[in-house]
Order: C-alpha cells, then sequence, then structure tokens
C-alpha cells in the first residue's frame, strides 16, 4: 500500500460492510467520503466521525476521486445512476470487498471467517480475543459488536487483519487467507447460487486459495463441513483443525444457544492456533456480549413483554435462535415475528421456514422484504402464515407500524417477542419502545 493518501469514495457507506472498511482506510492514511440512497444510524454516525456523506447518488461525488468502492447493492438498485457508470467508465469501480483485498490486506496476516450461519458471531468473538490478548488486529465486521461501544470496525498496528469472508456472489473469493474459519456450508442465496453443490464448490475454491500457513478451522459436526473437507483433503499444506460446539457446562457465555456455543468453539480454535493460551480464550469469550441484531435484548416494554432482535432469515437460523430463546426458561408465551427476507429464499426454503417458526408458541409473518429482485413475487408473508397455520400463527402486511400495533395489543406481561429478519424488521423494537 503507498504511504500517500488517495481518495476513495463509498458508494452505499450506510451498509455494514462498507462502513466497517471505509473507517479503516481512513485509519490506513485514505481521504475518505461517501453517500447511500438513505439517511440512518450509520451514516449519521460516520458523519459525526468526520467522514463526508451525502444523500443521495451523484456524478459530481468523483471530482477527483481516484476510486469507487461500491456495495453489492449498486447492481441491483443503482447499475445505471450516473455516478456508477461514469466510475466504470474511467475504470475506477471496485467492490468495497475488492478494495480490501486489494489496498487493506496486503501483507497482512489474513484470518478470514465463512459459513452460511454464525461468520458474524465468530468474527466478533475473534476479534474481541485478540483485541483483549493484546495483538492489535485489525477487524472488519458485518455488525457492531457492543463490547466495542457498537462499533463495526478496529485500526490496529500489528499484522492480523480479520474479516467476515462471504459467499454471496463468490465475494469471498477476492481473499487470500491464511487462516480460515469454515462454520457452515449449506443451501442459501438461490438468487445466485443454483445448488449446494456449487455453494461447494466455490468454498473449495476459496480454500485453494489459501495462503501459508494454510490454517483451515472447520466445522466437523456441520454436513455440509464434512463435505468440504473430504474434497481438500489433498489440497498441499493445508493444516486442518476440526472443531465442534461447546457442551452447556463446558463455557459461561452471556448468549444463549447451540449455535453460539459452536461459534465460540470455532472462534477457541482458530485464536489457539494463533497462539493465545486456552485459559485466556475462554476467560475473553465469557466477557463478550454480543453483537447488534444478533439475539440481542432490546429490553422490557412497558407492559412488561421483553424484546429480542435478531438478523435470522434462514430457517436454521431461525430455528437455533427459537431454541435458544427456549433456554431463557421464559414464563410467558414466545412470540416470533417474522419479517421474510427475498421471495427466491423463502420460495426455496418454505417448507423449511413453515416446521422451523412452528416452534415458537405465537407467529407474525410480515411482508416479504427484498430489495433486488423484480421478477418474483411470491411466495408471500401471507402464504407463510397460511402454511404455518392459524390461530398459531397471523399475517400483518403493510407498514411496520402495523406490525407494532398488533405486538402492543395481542401479547402480555412475561411474553417475550423474538423479531427476526435481514431486513428493516429492527425498527420494530424502536416503535415498541417509543411512547
Amino acid at each position: 500500500m503507498s504511504n500517500k493518501p488517495v481518495r476513495v469514495h463509498f458508494m452505499g457507506i450506510g451498509g455494514s460492510g462498507a462502513s466497517a472498511v471505509a473507517r479503516i482506510a481512513r485509519g490506513y492514511g485514505y481521504e475518505v467520503s461517501g453517500c447511500d440512497l438513505e439517511e440512518g444510524r450509520i451514516t449519521r454516525l460516520l458523519r459525526n466521525e468526520g467522514i463526508p456523506v451525502e444523500i443521495g447518488h451523484n456524478a459530481a461525488h468523483l471530482k477527483n476521486i481516484r476510486l469507487l468502492a461500491h456495495t453489492s447493492a449498486v447492481f441491483y438498485q443503482s447499475a445505471k445512476e450516473p455516478e456508477y457508470l461514469q466510475a466504470r467508465k474511467r475504470k475506477i469501480a471496485v467492490t468495497w470487498e475488492e478494495f480490501m483485498a486489494r489496498y487493506l490486506m496486503p501483507e497482512k496476516f489474513v484470518v478470514a471467517v465463512a459459513g452460511t450461519h454464525g461468520k458474524g458471531t465468530t468474527t466478533a468473538m475473534l476479534a474481541w480475543i485478540l483485541d483483549q490478548a493484546g495483538t492489535d488486529p485489525t477487524c472488519e465486521i458485518g455488525a457492531n459488536l457492543l463490547d466495542w461501544n457498537r462499533k463495526n470496525f478496529r485500526v490496529g498496528k500489528s499484522e492480523y487483519f480479520i474479516c467476515e469472508a462471504d459467499e454471496f456472489r463468490d465475494k469471498f473469493l477476492l481473499y487470500k487467507p491464511n487462516l480460515l474459519v469454515v462454520t457452515s456450508v449449506e443451501m442459501d442465496h438461490p438468487e445466485y447460487f443454483k445448488n449446494i453443490n456449487q455453494i461447494l464448490g466455490s468454498f473449495n475454491k476459496l480454500i485453494r486459495r489459501m495462503k501459508a500457513p494454510k490454517i483451515l478451522v472447520i466445522n466437523q459436526e456441520d454436513g455440509g463441513c464434512k463435505e468440504l473437507i473430504k474434497s481438500v483433503k489433498s489440497v498441499k499444506g493445508l493444516k486442518i483443525i476440526k472443531y465442534q460446539r461447546f457442551k452447556n457446562n463446558e463455557i459461561k457465555l452471556k448468549l444463549p444457544g447451540e449455535h453460539i456455543r459452536a461459534d465460540a468453539a470455532a472462534a477457541f480454535a482458530a485464536a489457539k492456533a494463533l497462539g493465545i493460551a486456552p485459559n485466556q480464550i475462554k476467560q475473553y469469550l465469557e466477557s463478550f456480549s454480543g453483537l447488534e441484531r444478533r439475539f440481542e435484548y432490546r429490553g422490557k416494554t412497558a407492559e412488561g413483554v421483553d424484546i429480542y432482535d435478531d438478523y435470522a432469515h434462514h430457517p436454521t437460523a431461525v430455528r437455533v435462535n427459537i431454541a435458544a430463546a427456549r433456554e431463557r426458561r421464559i414464563k410467558g408465551k414466545l412470540w416470533v415475528v417474522f419479517q421474510p427476507h427475498m421471495y427466491a429464499r423463502l420460495q426455496l426454503l418454505f417448507a423449511d421456514f413453515k416446521e422451523a417458526l412452528r416452534k415458537a408458541d405465537r407467529v407474525v409473518v410480515t411482508d416479504v422484504y427484498t430489495r433486488r429482485e423484480k421478477e418474483i413475487s411470491k411466495p408471500t408473508g401471507k402464504d407463510l402464515a397460511l402454511a404455518i397455520g392459524g390461530p398459531q400463527a397471523t399475517y400483518v402486511g403493510g407498514d411496520l407500524t402495523n406490525v407494532a400495533n398488533f405486538i402492543r395489543r395481542n401479547t402480555a406481561k412475561n411474553d417475550t417477542v423474538l423479531l427476526m429478519g435481514a431486513g428493516d424488521i429492527y425498527q420494530i423494537s424502536d416503535l415498541l419502545f417509543s411512547r
């Protein structure tokens, strides 16, 4: 990386990944600016931190800019924007993942965390461990750490660079990790991947891109991971470290759930491979408070209802979060408010969503949240609620205010509400506590 600062503009800077990389880039000496289609908490926060952020896209943003780093959402929402088209014409347009790989990672010891489920929490746990152990890592995380004052990044001076590695659109193939954690491999992103074999093939390619010492930390209990291990055994120089989730009595984590104990085991194995003492690792894991939107406790309403919020948008994630809520030994009913994310995902995994959601006492299904689908509009949230069946499940469509009002009217003291989805469903908790 050149010592001379380069001006970089982030298109879609309000996204979790893009905002983290923009902050790291500024910490590394780049002059950073950004824009987004909508104002939000992240854009306001970035502006308060001194990063110029505009709302809306405009080709004028490219004046004196050397690189435009954009999110994948541009391909679906803003591909015809003059700002993006001009950047492409000037050959300065890259995704933020490509920018990170080309300009921030070189000469670093890259620790990447991949997997259909758990990569966010595992990345955060590992970043927290290395931070507490004094290794001074640079970290890019797709959600905000509660222990870092709700920040999703860290700028360090050591050789360690920790990041999430997202399989969607094969974005993780931009990276060449020295240590790779794979938490799970399951069918997801049907708008891009045709089948599980294609996904396994992408993970296989990532492993074959690894650099020395080529340490693969992988979940030996996951079916997809088992298949992956078989396919990469012959990779020259690859060291495979298998892990399995902690039992409930082996570690005292602040967050419940078998999936959280699996994430902790992944972080433990990776940190140990990096030379951190096991007793220290356990201590740091037990002090980890969690992430925003990862079974995050938002509080108790005036009516005495506990509200939790989670990013879960896949049947497996829905199922394990409901099981985690049961570990809390709640006194009243367990309500799940689920916002389906993408029609293609709901269509492919409809039966799995139905069965997973039936584990709750009451279910509220909202409209499907989608931003990048144009030729598909079924099945709907109403279809899913009908399939689950009444009176257990109810469809509440329209504005999220309708959902918040339904929750207020129908829940009772000591009930627990678990909000789940990757869209804007998190706003419901704000609505519930706004009065």
